[in-house]
């Protein structure tokens, strides 16, 4: 990896990040201040997980569009198209595979940790969905399907610092989720106890601290690396 290949990599990481410590404290606040985080459990949450995902689609799009620059070799663009676009066809689908396929594993991880097998389905699917979107469809959609199944086992989805935010994201989200579920058997007797509310916090804020915390390493690297970079001219 050249310096610029650095460089540019760190900026992406940055901006992913950056991005990331501005939009989710965001909605961490609305849902306290306006008593909606009781509604996690339920499918009235679906538009906060639409803004989640749309915000991961936003994150990849004008990251690689405005701060990597990709160097297209190979044959010219009409033989190409065809089987680009075959392969983008045969990689959403398998993306889409990957995803029900997480989705249904957090059910039934959820269940055997705890949770209620026949009854309160919609809670459970909805922490289920919050925690494919927050851990897996950001690897998903950088690094393709098929590093989920690594990723899930601790392997970086990617080479550099960008797998490295992608995995530690993916393990602060579940982390913070199965931390949030101690709170429940307290006998306190708070609305935010109920299920799935403090393990759909605990995912929220864990992946909140992954990214504050790649965000604090990363901005003294591009400092310095500015800094070099002026003293080199």
């Amino acid at each position: 990896m050249t310096a610029l290949d650095e460089m540019q990599s760190n900026m992406l990481v940055a901006f992913h990040s950056a991005l990331s410590c501005i939009y989710l404290p965001i909605i961490l606040s609305a849902l306290y201040f306006t008593d909606f985080l009781y509604r996690v459990g339920t499918t009235s949450f679906l538009p906060v997980v639409g803004v989640l995902a749309a915000m991961e689609c936003v994150k990849r799009g004008v990251g690689n569009r405005c701060l990597v620059r990709d160097v297209v070799l190979g044959a010219k663009g009409d033989d190409r198209q065809p089987r680009k676009g075959r392969s983008r066809s045969r990689e959403l689908l398998r993306s889409c595979g990957v995803l029900l396929a997480a989705l249904a594993s957090f059910f039934v991880l959820a269940v055997l940790l705890g949770a209620e097998a026949f009854s309160r389905h919609e809670e459970t699917f909805m922490l289920s969905l919050l925690l494919c979107v927050l851990a897996v469809f950001p690897v998903c959609l950088n690094a393709g399907p098929r590093a989920v199944p690594g990723a899930l086992r601790g392997a970086r989805p990617l080479p550099g610092v960008l797998g490295e935010l992608l995995l530690r994201n993916l393990q602060c989200t579940l982390l913070g989720a199965w931390l949030g579920a101690a709170v429940i058997p307290l006998d306190w007797d708070r609305p935010w106890q109920q299920w799935p509310v403090p393990c759909c916090l605990g995912a929220l804020l864990g992946h909140t601290a992954s990214n504050l915390l790649v965000l604090a390493a990363m901005v003294p690297e591009i400092a310095r690396a500015g800094h070099s970079s002026k003293r080199a001219r």
